[in-house]
């Protein structure tokens, strides 16, 4: 029973499988790492849009032309309108990235069962395991790129979301002198 511990491939095996389960506690840490930073990219996304509506109120006491105001209110709408789409774009390559975090934990999963059934196969699961590596760290940087993008879409919502109540508060100030000077 003893030569058996001395033969090389049960300890490779063993070798292995540890190996394959710090792996994937490591991608289960860092996929649970990146959806904390989602999370509080999208709470600071929200008090961020908070903070724009109480300037929108506060803003909304400022002078100029009605129709000229007008105007520019609405392709402020239509610029916020694109910067939310867009927003909703990088959103949903979030959530694809963060499904292909899970395939590629799936992967590896995968990889560790092969490797433990066939030890003749020993070599090519350890080149599968470091491509899983390599896709993860891809989709990593993927991740930081979207997360990147959804940073700039935001402040281009919130520059859209200022500007267009800085148009409305114009809008406003000027209807109340324009009905009353509109005969009756």
């Amino acid at each position: 029973m003893t030569d058996d511990f001395r033969r090389p491939v049960p300890l490779a095996l063993a070798a292995l499988a540890i190996v394959g389960w710090l792996l994937v506690s490591y991608f289960w840490s860092q996929a649970a790492d990146v959806r904390a930073q989602m999370d509080d990219s999208m709470k600071r996304a929200d008090l961020a849009r908070a903070g724009l509506a109480a300037d929108l109120q506060n803003l909304q006491k400022a002078a100029g032309s009605a129709a000229d105001l007008d105007k520019q209110a609405k392709d402020a709408q239509a610029a916020l309108a694109e910067a939310v789409s867009a927003r909703a774009a990088a959103q949903n390559e979030i959530a694809e990235l963060t499904k292909q975090i899970n395939e590629a934990k799936l992967a590896v999963s995968g990889a560790q069962e092969e490797a433990a059934a066939k030890a003749r196969d020993l070599q090519s699961a350890q080149a599968k395991l470091q491509d899983g590596n390599d896709q993860l760290a891809d989709i990593e940087s993927q991740v930081t790129a979207a997360q990147a993008k959804l940073a700039d879409l935001q402040r281009q919502i919130e520059d859209a979301q200022s500007h267009l109540s800085d148009l409305q508060s114009q809008a406003q100030a000027l209807q109340p002198s324009n009905d009353a000077a509109k005969p009756k």
